[in-house]
């Protein structure tokens, strides 16, 4: 079981440390470092853990590299069209070579959590037998074109299910799993194309952008068919649990979205959203990294804690909600969801490990979601618009945008003009150019890298739940590599 594991786990975890070690290459490196002292990280007890982790530590594509790429060939299968123009746009993004990190966490979580619940085996058999292309209504209902897929099968009587049987651990990914890593990826590609319409970007991953390409129109349509058709795809993992969560997905996308253009026009509105505390930041969380740098200096303008509060909010919704669930959703998929636990004869302990272990999943995924896009804001002040593939030096500044970078700063420099250039939006000439300065300026880099190490640190503490194998150690260096990114 898996509490009963955690004890015999406790030298893995001080393994983990180890990965805090590395260092990007980059110009922000003694940013990245002066984080991790301020948090203060223990070298001492790493280092003892030097030997083992040289055994588990595995870059993220060894262990899952043939199934990414599995994955990125079978989503075009998903998204042909009767319509040419439509079936450009939606395959449009997916040429581009891409990071892949929401898939991969997908297919890395399956690994590290199948076979920890006692109703995996009973699961797998279920899996296995149903093919997730089936689908559950005839073909002249559907009345759903799409050349690139594979025909329906023919009729008969439903395939046999194979005998139950308990493989190793860690050795499997199931097909259920390996398409949710699928409509992980096309929920997320639906959202860009939405959001470079919203942003008018011109580039996405160092190319032309679909809107500076196909127009606006054909971009909102393209992300609107790519959520219809990740949502066939969702229906026939036939997992209600499954569905449920990553639905709330594309509702908290767009929460997330209707924040950020609102979060300039009133900051003591508040927008309603699904889940409201759980989207929230913790107390401790806005009590380190906030409230301990109060009080400030007299001023007129200051930033507030809410402001803090909401933008921290907004990155949950837009980005760390679809890792969240997304890891979550591999988890349940694997026997340790709800259905499975009241489904299958399970003892209590049981029952509590496989909730445990959902639970660790959710954690992980969502501490990874706000490193990610803590790290996108700091890029978007040092990384160069070759190197992150989109216009950069201040992109988010020209949208309008006060992140964790400017927040920060305008708290340290409170008497700066800082705070006249968030309330008009930086629209004026010259204002883009006076943050940049400013934020250089104070510690807003700093300590949005501080804050990025804390999720950093909170995803391994998730990891630690669940055995040691390879895929937990990648997992453990995914986590580390989001950090220490450079673009």
């Amino acid at each position: 079981m898996v509490g009963a594991r955690v004890s015999a786990l406790r030298g893995a975890q001080a393994c983990m440390r180890l990965c805090g070690a590395r260092r990007s290459a980059s110009s922000w490196s003694e940013v990245l470092q002066t984080a991790k002292s301020t948090l203060g990280s223990d070298a001492a007890s790493a280092a003892q853990g030097a030997a083992a982790v040289s055994a588990l530590t595995h870059d993220p594509l060894d262990v899952v590299g043939q199934d990414v790429s599995a994955v990125r060939h079978s989503i075009t299968t998903l998204l042909g069209s009767g319509q040419p123009s439509l079936d450009r746009i939606a395959k449009y993004y997916f040429a581009a070579e891409g990071k892949h990190v929401r898939p991969m966490i997908v297919l890395l979580m399956a690994k590290a959590t199948n076979g920890l619940s006692a109703a995996w085996g009973a699961q797998r058999a279920r899996a296995i037998g149903e093919d997730v292309d089936w689908p559950m209504n005839r073909e002249t209902v559907l009345n759903d074109v799409n050349p690139t897929a594979a025909p329906p099968p023919a009729p008969g009587a439903p395939r046999p299910l194979p005998e139950q049987y308990e493989p190793a651990l860690q050795h499997t990914i199931l097909p259920t799993q390996r398409r949710l890593a699928e409509i992980t990826e096309m929920i997320h590609v639906a959202s860009l194309l939405h959001d470079d319409v919203i942003d008018a970007s011109p580039l996405r991953r160092g190319a032309p952008s679909a809107p500076s390409t196909f127009g606006n129109k054909l971009s909102i349509l393209g992300g609107d068919f790519l959520l219809g058709r990740a949502s066939i795809a969702l229906a026939r993992l036939r997992d209600p649990e499954v569905t449920e969560l990553m639905s709330t997905v594309i509702a908290n996308l767009v929460e997330g979205e209707v924040m950020q253009l609102r979060a300039q026009e009133s900051v003591s509105e508040r927008v309603p959203v699904t889940d409201l505390s759980s989207t929230m930041p913790s107390a401790e969380e806005l009590e380190r990294f906030w409230t301990a740098y109060e009080p400030q200096p007299h001023a007129d303008v200051a930033p507030t804690r809410r402001q803090f509060q909401i933008y921290l909010q907004k990155t949950y919704l837009k980005t760390a909600s679809l890792m969240a669930k997304s890891a979550r959703s591999a988890a349940v998929l694997g026997g340790c969801g709800e259905w499975a636990t009241q489904t299958y004869a399970m003892s209590a302990a049981q029952r509590a490990d496989a909730a445990a272990v959902c639970d660790a999943a959710y954690a992980y995924g969502r501490h990874v979601g706000m490193a990610f896009q803590l790290v996108d804001d700091l890029l978007d002040f040092r990384a160069t618009t070759e190197a992150f593939g989109k216009p950069s030096g201040g992109a988010d500044l020209k949208l309008g945008l006060a992140t964790a970078p400017v927040l920060y700063a305008w708290q340290e420099l409170a008497d700066s003009p800082l705070g006249t250039l968030v309330a008009r939006r930086f629209g004026e000439p010259g204002d883009v150019e006076q943050a940049l300065e400013l934020v250089h300026r104070s510690q807003g880099l700093a300590r949005t890298a501080q804050l990025a190490r804390y999720h950093t640190e909170a995803a391994h503490k998730a990891l630690s739940v669940l055995p040691a194998s390879d895929a937990r150690a990648a997992l453990a260096q995914l986590n580390e590599q989001i950090v220490t990114r450079v673009k």
